[in-house]
C-alpha cells in the first residue's frame, strides 16, 4: 500500500513540477515566447502534455533502475530505496520515537512497531520476538544489522530462511529458543547474544565472536568451532553436546570430529570449554623458551602457594603463542602477569648463562663440542637422534631433553582416563615440540611421541603393561591429532610384540 501511495505522490509531484516549469518557461524563455504565441490553444495543451509525459517516463525509468539495483543488493523491501526512506521518514513523523535511546533488555514481544523510530544507540538483548511491522519501522545499523531483512526475520521469528548469516553484526541479539540448526555464522559477531535454549545443531561458528554469549541449555551438538573466540563470560551451563567439529575443509564442510569415536559425557563439553574468570594470558613470540617458562611456574608455586597457579593450556595464534594460567581469584591479574613475566625473563637469562658456563668450565670449543656430539649420536626413529640425554632432529634446528619429554609422555598415560588433564598435557607437549623446533609437523610429532612410548615401554615393564591394558581408555580421551596417531601406532606395535612372544 505504501509503495502505491509513494508512486502516486511521485507522479503528482512530476506533473506539478512540469506545469510550473512550463509556466515559467512561457514567461521568461525568449525562444518559447516566439513560438508559443503562434500555437493554438489545442497545440499548447499538447505541448504541455508532452512535457508532463516525458517527466513521468523519466521518473518511471529512475524507479525501475533503482529497483533493479536494490534487488541485487538485497535492500529491504526490494524496491527503490529513495522511496522507501521517504515513506518511512514521513510515516514515523509524529509516531513513537526511541531515537538515540538505550533499549537494552526491553521486551517488545508481540508488539506492533510499524512507523516507529528505532534509530537507537543500543539494543543489547532487546526482545523482538513476535513483533510485527518491524520492516516498516525506521531503523539503522549502528548497534546491530537491523536494516537487513533476514536479521529482522531472525529476531522476530527466531529462525531464518537464509541459512547464511556470515559476516553479520548480531551483537547482543536476543535469540532465546531460536531454531538455528545448520546455520552459518562464519566471521559473525555474536558478542553478548542471548542464546539460551537455542538449537544450534550442525551450525558453523568458525571465526565467530562468542564473547559474553549465554548458551545456557542450548543444544550445540555438531557445531564447528574453528578459531571461535570465547571468554570467561561465555556461559555453557547445562548445554547439550554430543560432539563437535574443530575445522572446516576447503569446501567449507566441517571435519575433525571430537571426540572421534564416542560422544561427550554429560557436562564434559562444559568442563573443556568453559573459561574461568581468574585467568592470565601470556603472549610470547616465536622462539619462546618453554623450559624457562615451566621453571618460572614451578618457582612461583614454591615461593608463594597462595598464588594458586595452574597451566590450563597453550595455543598458537598466528606468529604468537598464548599460555593460559589460572590463579587465585583474590589476586589481581596485573600482579600475577607481572610476576610470571619477570620470573620467565630471569630464568631464561639464567639458563642461557648456565649453558655458557658449562661449556667454559669444560674447556670445549664450539667446534670440538659438535665433533663430540657426532661420536655419541644414535638413531631415534627416522627423523631424530639421541645425543647423550638430548633428542635432536636430523636437521639440527631443534632439540629437547629426553627425560623432560619422557616425563610428559608418562604423565599422559598415567592421566589417560581424565580428559581435562589429558587435554592440558597434550597442548603443553605439542607447544614444546613446536616452540623448540624439534618437531614442527604432525608427522614428525607423531613419530617422536611413538618412539618415546616404545622406548619407555621397553625400559619399564609396568609402564608397558599399563599402556596396553588401558589402551582404549587412553585413546578415547585423546583429541584427534599427532599424539592420538602416535599412541595408536605404539600400542598396536606393543600388542603385536606381545602376541609374537
Amino acid at each position: 500500500m505504501t509503495t502505491i501511495t509513494s508512486f502516486i505522490v511521485s507522479i503528482f509531484a512530476v506533473q506539478t513540477g512540469a506545469s510550473l516549469a512550463f509556466d515559467m518557461a512561457q514567461k521568461s524563455a525568449i525562444e518559447l515566447n516566439e513560438i508559443l504565441p503562434r500555437l493554438t490553444d489545442l497545440e499548447r495543451e499538447h505541448f504541455k502534455n508532452i512535457g508532463i509525459f516525458s517527466g513521468i517516463c523519466l521518473i518511471v525509468i529512475l524507479i525501475l533502475s533503482s529497483w533493479w539495483v536494490n534487488y541485487y543488493q538485497n535492500v529491504p523491501w526490494r524496491h527503490p530505496d529513495i522511496l522507501r526512506s521517504w515513506v518511512i521518514a514521513v510515516g514515523s513523523w509524529r509516531g513513537t520515537s526511541f531515537y538515540n535511546l538505550d533499549l537494552s533488555n526491553i521486551n517488545f514481544k508481540n508488539s506492533v512497531l510499524a512507523n516507529t523510530d528505532l534509530r537507537v544507540c543500543k539494543l543489547y538483548r532487546t526482545c523482538f520476538q513476535g513483533v510485527t511491522g518491524l520492516e516498516r519501522a525506521r531503523v539503522d545499523s549502528r548497534y546491530l544489522d537491523l536494516e537487513i531483512p533476514k536479521v529482522q526475520k531472525l529476531l522476530t521469528h527466531g529462525c531464518s530462511e537464509d541459512p547464511d548469516l556470515s559476516n553479520l553484526n548480531l551483537r547482543g541479539a536476543y535469540l532465546q529458543g531460536a531454531d538455528l540448526r545448520r546455520m552459518k555464522f562464519i566471521d559473525t559477531d555474536l558478542t553478548g547474544a542471548d542464546l539460551q535454549g537455542a538449537d544450534l545443531r550442525g551450525s558453523i561458528l568458525a571465526n565467530a565472536q562468542v564473547i559474553d554469549v549465554d548458551f545456557t541449555n542450548a543444544n550445540l551438538t555438531g557445531i564447528c568451532i574453528q578459531n571461535w573466540n570465547v571468554n570467561s563470560q561465555t556461559c555453557f551451563t547445562n548445554v547439550e553436546c554430543d560432539y563437535i567439529y574443530r575445522k572446516l575443509d576447503e569446501k567449507g564442510e566441517p571435519i575433525a570430529r571430537h571426540p572421534l569415536d564416542r560422544n561427550f559425557e554429560p557436562r564434559e563439553f562444559e568442563s573443556l570449554y568453559q573459561e574461568v574468570g581468574n585467568i592470565v594470558e601470556l603472549v610470547f613470540k616465536e622462539g619462546v623458551n618453554w623450559r624457562a617458562f615451566a621453571f618460572s611456574l614451578q618457582k612461583l608455586e614454591l615461593e608463594d602457594e597462595s598464588l594458586g597457579l595452574e597451566l590450563k593450556g597453550i595455543e598458537k595464534k598466528g606468529d604468537l603463542w598464548v599460555a593460559k594460567v589460572t590463579h587465585n581469584e583474590n589476586i589481581s591479574h596485573a600482579e600475577v602477569e607481572k610476576r610470571l613475566n619477570d620470573s620467565y625473563e630471569e630464568l631464561k637469562q639464567r639458563l642461557s648463562t648456565k649453558e655458557q658456563q658449562i661449556n667454559s668450565l669444560l674447556g670445549i670449543a664450539s667446534t670440538q663440542a659438535e665433533t663430540i656430539k657426532e661420536f655419541s649420536k644414535r638413531p631415534f626413529g627416522n627423523s631424530f637422534v639421541i645425543n647423550g640425554s638430548t633428542i635432536t632432529n636430523l636437521t639440527g634446528s631443534g632439540q629437547i631433553e629426553y627425560n623432560e619429554a619422557a616425563e610428559q609422555v608418562r604423565s599422559l598415560v598415567a592421566n589417560g582416563t581424565e580428559p581435562v588433564q589429558v587435554s592440558n598435557i597434550v597442548q603443553h607437549l605439542l607447544a614444546q615440540l613446536q616452540g623448540q623446533s624439534i618437531a614442527t609437523t604432525v608427522g614428525t610429532q607423531a613419530e617422536l611421541i611413538k618412539q618415546l612410548l616404545l622406548n619407555e615401554a621397553e625400559k619399564d615393564s609396568v609402564f608397558k603393561q599399563l599402556l596396553v591394558l588401558q589402551s582404549q581408555q587412553i585413546i578415547d580421551s585423546l583429541p584427534e591429532g599427532a599424539i592420538a596417531t602416535a599412541m595408536k601406532q605404539a600400542i598396536a606395535q606393543l600388542q603385536r610384540s606381545n602376541t609374537n612372544s
